[in-house]
């Protein structure tokens, strides 16, 4: 499974917007790895309007190129 993929399935069930607290009980009932959202925790942002948005944080470039484009 490609980082992508896990962030995806951390965050699957999950309404947007949403807060810190909201994607940390989503990814807990994903049974997600604790780290791959802990940095979340620290993060200026801690509302999230799209899922875009929230993979960007996490790290993935390709959400973060595809929330530019539809601004």
């Amino acid at each position: 499974m490609t980082e992508t993929e896990l962030l995806k399935d951390c965050i699957t069930g999950l309404d947007f917007p949403a807060d810190v607290h909201t994607v940390m009980e989503q990814s807990e009932a994903n049974d997600c790895p604790y780290g791959v959202v802990s940095q979340l925790q620290s993060s200026p942002n801690r509302i999230f309007g799209s899922r875009d948005e929230l993979l960007c944080r996490l790290g993935d470039v390709a959400a973060c190129r595809l929330g530019r484009a539809r601004v």
